[in-house]
């Protein structure tokens, strides 16, 4: 944990103690109580949350350090356990507690009618500081790019994006609004996308987004920027606003502040880290942003007006959907100019920090089925994890393109040239060998450039690669004659229905003529074996679901039929 270091100046008397609001259940609430501690500057920090202490109630402090660390199960609706709690106490750091995904009325309560309360619990208690911390989506929404803004540029919008973020501008505006109040003096910090070691938002939706159907793909163009801010540095920020506020209340108090790393990154190129560190691979497909947010508020009209949820996922939501394509940079300057404020911990510490606290996110998240250091997915064993594999699946584009290139271009030159089989083979020939001639005639080098020759062994079939082959037709082969044999025992009925289903599957595919057959045959190659493996979860379970209403029906119909075919069926 970094140490907090001080801000524009210590304030005129030292404070005997501080509460943190909700620092044992929020991932700033507690970062920011320990980096209190370590401070030195309290004598008592006071953690108040809701919930229960899971171990002791009070924290050994750091060593060398007189400090008393108290965890306090405090009902932040409660005048009189508030009351209580914040006797003696000088500063209070508010945290934010609407990102833990709890219902509206619960976030209500512990947002706003929890601030409301708490800030008359302060100006009673004779609280001389309050800092709160909530988040820069109150001001940065919506489909449009925001660079380099500051605090004056962005107010509030007429809409906001969800219940969440409207419940973080109210508390904003308590707790701006109540600076002044008894002596009392109040500032506000946004952090931008906050993230660090047990982070369960941004992190979370980082492995939710990998382990979606979406998770092949980028969002936009994908060299949007953002802001990104560890953890630790918003801890810092608190630090240096409750300093400031001591020291320099005019300036400081009634204001809101940006709190960021102040190194802009790609929104994917983060996404991206945090993505391999889960063992999932980097999306590599862009997908237009206007076409998604389209079907997300399609879908979000549908759930409003007639309650169909045709998009369920959550990452559909049109805030996500901008946040993944919009670029969002913000402005510090005045949270270092006002507060003395400056990154402590810089991103790319913070990153593989936050990627070091990620190996229990498997049994957490669910990773295992994603492709990576946690096994190969179902498709890809399918197609036997190999060369194959790597093109169906798409893992080299470029490699892939080259193979639907050159596929499609001989089912033009075969199918769709009106010319016949022997026509266009012979022509094929021609104008290989013709290559073949010219390239041999070439010297080594030609304007500059080396000529890579074919050698004589390049056209040659190994006999491993020949035994190989002659071995996978043997099997097939064997393979049907043993099924034959089965068939003709007369025992065995799955066989035969599965026997009659391809068959009957067979029929149909000759009544289509060729060409068409074949088209479908390459799109199907290059289509279906990544759809699959991205959708793989939802596949699986609608094959489970239809396979059960199948033996269902059977069995309704075995159920009917005579008993004398029931035991010759069974």
């Amino acid at each position: 944990m970094a140490t907090a270091e001080p801000g524009p100046g210590p304030g005129p008397r030292k404070p005997a103690c501080c509460a943190v609001t909700f620092g044992r259940s929020t991932l700033l609430g507690r970062h920011l109580a320990a980096a209190l501690a370590a401070s030195g500057r309290w004598s008592t920090v006071a953690v108040l949350d809701p919930s229960p202490p899971t171990t002791t109630t009070t924290t050994s402090p750091p060593p060398g350090s007189p400090l008393a660390h108290h965890h306090l199960a405090v009902d932040l609706c409660d005048p009189a356990s508030l009351a209580r709690a914040l006797a003696g106490v000088e500063a209070v750091f508010h945290v934010d507690p609407t990102g833990d995904g709890s219902s509206f009325l619960q976030l209500h309560r512990l947002a706003v009618e929890g601030t409301r309360r708490l800030l008359a619990a302060c100006c009673r208690s004779g609280v001389r500081t309050v800092v709160y911390t909530g988040s820069a989506d109150v001001v940065v929404a919506g489909a449009r790019d925001v660079v380099d803004a500051d605090e004056d540029a962005l107010p509030y919008p007429d809409k906001f994006g969800n219940a969440a973020i409207e419940l973080r501008a109210q508390v904003e505006m308590m707790v701006l609004s109540a600076d002044g109040k008894n002596g009392m003096r109040t500032c506000v910090l946004r952090p931008s996308n906050m993230f660090g070691p047990g982070d369960s938002s941004l992190v979370r939706f980082v492995a939710g987004y990998a382990r979606s159907s979406l998770g092949k793909f980028v969002v936009g163009s994908g060299a949007n920027m953002c802001d990104f801010t560890y953890v630790e540095n918003v801890a810092h920020a608190n630090i240096c606003a409750e300093q400031a506020l001591c020291s320099n209340a005019s300036s400081v108090a009634g204001k809101p502040f940006f709190v960021t790393n102040d190194e802009p990154i790609e929104t994917w190129e983060f996404m991206s880290c945090l993505m391999e560190a889960m063992g999932c691979q980097r999306p590599k497909f862009n997908l237009p942003a206007k076409i998604l947010s389209s079907a997300a508020l399609f879908s979000n009209m549908m759930y409003h007006k007639l309650g169909l949820q045709i998009l369920s996922s959550p990452l559909l939501h049109p805030d996500m959907v901008y946040f993944l394509s919009c670029t969002r940079t913000l402005s510090i300057s005045r949270a270092r100019k006002l507060l003395g404020y400056h990154p402590i911990v810089s991103l790319e510490d913070g990153i593989m920090r936050t990627v070091g606290s990620l190996s229990e996110l498997p049994d957490k998240l669910d990773l295992s089925r994603k492709r990576g250091s946690f096994g190969s997915s179902k498709a890809e064993k399918l197609l036997g994890s190999g060369i194959t594999a790597d093109i169906l699946l798409w893992r080299d584009e470029k490699k892939t393109f080259s193979y639907v290139t050159v596929l499609f271009l001989l089912f033009y030159w075969f199918l769709l040239s009106d010319r016949t089989f022997v026509s266009s083979a012979a022509k094929i020939l021609l104008v290989i060998s013709l290559a073949l001639f010219i390239h041999g005639v070439l010297p080594p080098q030609v304007f500059g450039f080396t000529v890579e020759k074919v050698t004589s062994d390049y056209f040659e079939v190994s006999q491993e690669t020949l035994k190989n082959t002659l071995v996978w037709m043997a099997s097939i082969w064997n393979g049907g004659i043993y099924k034959l044999r089965v068939l003709a025992e007369g025992d065995d009925w799955t066989t035969f229905l599965k026997a009659f289903a391809f068959l009957y599957c067979v029929k149909v595919m000759l009544n289509l003529q060729f060409r068409m057959l074949m088209g479908l045959v390459l799109a199907f190659m290059f289509v279906v074996f990544i759809v699959y493996e991205q959708c793989e979860e939802e596949i699986d379970s609608l094959v489970a679901f239809a396979s059960v209403k199948v033996k269902s029906l059977v069995g309704k119909v075995i159920g009917n039929l005579p008993d004398a075919l029931k035991a010759y069926i069974s």
